[in-house]
């Protein structure tokens, strides 16, 4: 297997700064055990408030379509390091569709970036036909989609930390690092202040 992203695929666990190593569990499944939920009002990411410019960065869907995040620019996004086989990232989904539901159509994108080391193999079938638990319905990724690599993620300085995600603001500065899933009130309040 190539490997792109410099990490180790493992069965049902995921790697997580300053989380550590987490038992993983099959997909669709309950959280973790030990994990709280969101509902909890507890935490289960690191957030650091920064004030660095957006990386250049050029990303490619799994149909072979171009982009740049220089196209998002007048747009608050949140740039989200995943893959399909990271517990915690599915953990986030949700909220993730929530969030890009709610702010959409207030200039806030969620911009994924996949960084399966299988690509467009692994990335495609996932997002076309993985439903996620939002309120009690079955809901699609309803956001765009990236294949990651390992310059893009050393551009962010993501280092096999998954999830990972950058709050950019609209006049492309990165405002937020968040390392793990993102917490829905946290990240909210802040996308508000910056719309």
């Amino acid at each position: 297997m190539k490997t792109t992203t410099g990490s180790k695929k493992i069965e049902g666990s995921a790697h997580i700064a300053g989380v550590g190593l987490i038992a993983g569990r099959g997909l669709g499944e309950t959280r973790f055990a030990g994990w709280p939920s969101e509902e909890s009002g507890e935490k289960m990411c690191s957030e650091v408030d920064i004030d660095v410019p957006a990386p250049h960065a050029v990303f490619r869907d799994y149909g072979e379509n171009w982009s740049k995040l220089e196209e998002y620019n007048g747009q608050v996004v949140l740039v989200n390091f995943w893959a399909t086989w990271c517990p915690p990232c599915m953990d986030e989904m949700p909220t993730l569709i929530q969030l890009q539901e709610e702010y959409g159509t207030k200039g806030f994108t969620v911009v994924g970036i996949a960084m399966d080391d299988e690509g467009a193999e692994a990335v495609k079938p996932f997002v076309e036909t993985r439903r996620f638990d939002v309120k009690g319905v079955g809901r699609a990724i309803n956001y765009p989609v990236y294949l990651g690599t390992q310059d893009m993620a050393e551009k962010f300085g993501v280092r096999e930390e998954y999830p990972s995600s950058f709050l950019i603001s609209r006049d492309g500065r990165q405002v937020k690092r968040i390392v793990g899933p993102v917490y829905r009130p946290s990240i909210s309040k802040a996308i508000k202040n910056l719309l």
